[in-house]
């Protein structure tokens, strides 16, 4: 601020200076005229006033100067009108005026720089002997160089603005590239789940396996079974393949697999609900359990027949089973059912199917389900599979029961289906999965599962 009112301070005095000079040589040899002079001066007090229009008080100060010398030019005039324009002298009261003037300014001056403080001091200076117009051209070429700089800097900033977006761009494209991975790890964490459920419930019925093994053992050796039965469920032998914890094991596995298969085989190839398609599995499954049954009873009837009448063993294969039906003694029942445990991998699974689906047909209670039976493999191979355990439940001795009869939630039988409430178990609406148990009622092996409300 200060170099600015420098600036027209010294602009002002360098004018003052001008007029005195010029009134000297008038008064010297009156070759120029007082009135050229003044307006000259008031021409450059009007520069000034162009230049530093911003300031208020600048402004008021050269107005002032401004109106004085329009006033002392129209005094000239007048007094040119009536008897010529009169010498002015250097010690006239006009110029005194002017210097008070300045004066004043000055002081003004010195008050606006007090007042305005370091910040408009650090301001670059003018240099003196320039003109107003050079002062105004210097403006420009310096505003021009700022604006080009202005623009080097807007095009940096566009450049890094352009490369910001090619950033977020990429990272929205790895951003989906590892949602897409975390989805998928999550779903092989779901599996992964599934599968160390199905081994913990493998170590368990190991452990049960292990406890009865060693409860077993520790009983006394030399009593003998009771009327000489080999009751497998109290003497296990560990080199028999087809002993109850086995079976239990198959049983357990055929629910993860094949039941597994055949269910989502079902969706995918009929317009039937979840619910209908397990319980469907579930009643083919008792029924392949009673048609193995059934097998086996007709062969005990058939042998107790053929043990009381051997003439009738040519009937057995063209008329089919003998009428009548004998007991058979309990020696006879345990190497007969020791054979069968024997040669269990020998059994034709197509015959309990068979009749498994004759009784399913007669029950006409899933009529659009039956032609599955046969006409889909996934659910073909599902009913083979339980046709082979449950034949090995059959055969122990005495033999594995399979239930779907408990109508009440019972925590240590039964476990709930997924979709069911677990604030509301109470009674059992339907069967998933039969339980299992070593004998009628005897030990749990596999829990039931259930939906229950």
């Amino acid at each position: 601020m200060g170099n600015r009112y420098g600036y027209w301070d010294a602009s002002l005095r360098n004018a003052m200076h001008g007029t005195q000079r010029k009134e000297q040589k008038m008064s010297e040899g009156g070759k120029k005229d007082l009135v050229t002079d003044a307006k000259s001066f008031c021409d450059s007090l009007g520069n000034v006033f162009v230049v530093k229009k911003r300031d208020a008080q600048s402004r008021h100060l050269l107005n002032q100067a401004k109106c004085l010398i329009e006033s002392l030019l129209e005094e000239n005039q007048r007094l040119s009108s009536v008897g010529g324009t009169p010498r002015v002298k250097r010690s006239g009261g006009s110029m005194g005026q002017l210097w008070m003037k300045l004066d004043e300014m000055k002081r003004e001056n010195e008050e606006l720089k007090r007042q305005l403080g370091k910040s408009h001091d650090e301001r670059p200076a003018v240099n003196k002997s320039q003109g107003p117009g050079e002062v105004i051209i210097a403006e420009m070429h310096k505003t021009k160089a700022e604006n080009v700089s202005l623009k080097s800097e807007l095009d940096k900033i566009q450049k890094t603005l352009q490369e910001m977006n090619m950033i977020n761009t990429n990272l929205q494209d790895e951003y989906k590239r590892l949602r897409i991975a975390l989805d998928t790890a999550n779903q092989s964490l779901e599996h992964s789940r599934c599968e160390y459920k199905s081994l913990e419930n493998s170590l368990t019925n190991a452990k049960k396996e292990n406890e009865l093994l060693k409860q077993r053992l520790s009983s006394s050796p030399a009593k003998p079974p009771i009327a000489a039965r080999r009751d497998n469920r109290q003497v296990e032998n560990i080199n028999e393949q087809c002993r109850p914890s086995i079976v239990a094991r198959k049983y357990d596995r055929l629910e993860s697999q094949e039941w597994l298969d055949a269910k989502e085989s079902l969706e995918d190839t009929t317009n039937r609900d979840e619910e209908e398609i397990v319980k469907f599995l579930c009643f083919m499954l008792m029924n392949v359990y009673q048609a193995s049954k059934i097998v086996y009873e007709n062969l005990e009837e058939t042998i107790s027949t053929l043990l009381k009448h051997p003439t009738r063993s040519d009937a057995v294969g063209h008329n089919g089973l003998p009428p009548g039906k004998a007991e058979l003694s309990e020696d006879i029942k345990d190497e007969i059912l020791m054979a069968l445990r024997r040669n269990y991998e020998e059994i034709e699974t197509t015959a309990i199917v068979n009749i498994a689906i004759s009784r399913a047909e007669m029950s006409e209670e899933f009529t659009s389900f039956m032609s599955s039976c046969t006409e889909n493999k996934t659910v073909s191979r599902y009913l083979h599979e339980c046709s082979r355990i449950t034949w090995q439940m059959v055969i122990q001795n005495p033999a594995m029961r399979l239930t779907v009869a408990d109508a009440v939630f019972n925590e240590d039988r039964h476990r709930l289906w997924w979709s069911c409430d677990k604030k509301q178990k109470q009674g059992i609406n339907f069967f998933i999965w039969p339980a299992l148990y070593d004998y009628n009622n005897g030990v749990l092996m596999v829990k039931g599962c259930v939906h229950a409300s």
